[in-house]
């Protein structure tokens, strides 16, 4: 019989979880409920997602995937779409969602990996998805902004008029990414994506058949977004062909990498702390300097690059060895 603490990755991974889920629910208290300051602690929660989702095909799989914006647009355009016009609660909406979002996936990502595209020829045919959904959404809708039912407060809906249920439901789908990040790195199908993206060519050799486990992470990274992509649409009110932004699967790929590649504390932390600092900068700043956050990432990419190329693990790892150093006396 399993344990439940082995499910979870061990007792520190436990530890780990409880305490992060204790920190994101005292947030809304910390910022005393201001309706505008929980939005966007709900968009760092967002944005975290989709990082941590990213990380099992970008981080554990090699593979520079920049298509996350449009599965996460894909998937809310479903259940927003259902719900504006079919009143379809978003609990049926987000799993259509997800199940669009995956099957979106295998159509991009069979061909690709049947056929060795890798590298920057795969960074690029992503992005491209992005632009091809964006194109096609407005062809079908036009520019016309499809407004989520305000009239509609319940739990059916998923429509309310605070912010706290949707940020305490992202908090949720976080923590489960987070443990399904700690359970595929132990598990079987995490040595294999490991082995893929450290060398190819040496995993094929050794019998792996890398094209199934590569389609396995694409499919999971996809699902959850597809899935919390309902939350976006009811978080923002509005479904348009903008939210498939080509920007944002850029930003979230160079947090994976700045947090360091297959790290989960790592690419946790780079997650939450570029995104909070870019939302306190557009707040601040935004009106007498425009894109400032750009420069912040710019900066810290080469600051990260030149100092710890393995990104922010790097910096952790550094700090466990000097506190290992210093709790035994070295």
């Amino acid at each position: 019989m399993v344990k439940p603490v082995a499910l979870l990755g061990g007792k520190s991974a436990l530890y780990s979880i409880i305490a992060i889920a204790i920190a994101l629910a005292l947030i809304p208290l910390v910022l005393g409920y201001n309706m505008y300051y929980v939005y966007l602690a709900a968009q760092v929660v967002l944005v975290t997602i989709m990082v941590l989702a990213w990380n099992i095909i970008g981080g554990y799989a090699g593979q520079l995937d920049l298509a996350s914006s449009g599965y996460m647009a894909l998937g809310g355009a479903v259940s927003g779409l259902l719900l504006a016009f079919y009143n379809v609660t978003p609990w049926l909406g987000m799993p259509l969602g997800a199940l669009t979002a995956a099957g979106l996936a295998f159509l991009m990502g069979y061909p690709t990996f049947r056929f060795g595209v890798k590298e920057v020829w795969y960074a690029l045919s992503t992005a491209a998805l992005v632009v091809i959904l964006q194109r096609v959404f407005w062809l079908i809708y036009g520019s016309t902004e499809i407004y989520m039912p305000i009239h509609r407060w319940s739990w059916y809906h998923l429509r309310f008029s605070r912010y706290e249920p949707l940020y305490y439901m992202l908090v949720v789908i976080l923590l489960v990414t987070l443990w399904l990040n700690i359970r595929i790195k132990n598990s079987k199908l995490g040595y294999y994506l490991t082995a893929i993206g450290e060398d190819e060519l040496a995993a094929e050799a050794l019998g792996i058949d890398t094209r199934r486990y590569k389609l396995y992470a694409l499919l999971i990274y996809a699902s959850i977004l597809g899935f919390v992509g309902g939350i976006y649409v009811n978080l923002t009110s509005i479904v348009s062909f903008r939210m498939f932004d080509p920007w944002l699967g850029i930003v979230v790929a160079v947090m994976g990498i700045i947090g360091g590649l297959g790290s989960i504390a790592g690419v946790f932390m780079a997650a939450v702390i570029l995104r909070t600092l870019e939302e306190y900068l557009r707040s601040m700043f935004g009106a007498t300097i425009p894109g400032i956050h750009l420069l912040i990432y710019g900066l810290l990419l080469i600051v990260v690059g030149v100092l710890k190329p393995e990104g922010f693990a790097g910096f952790l790892k550094y700090f466990r060895r000097r506190l290992a150093r210093g709790g035994s006396g070295g």
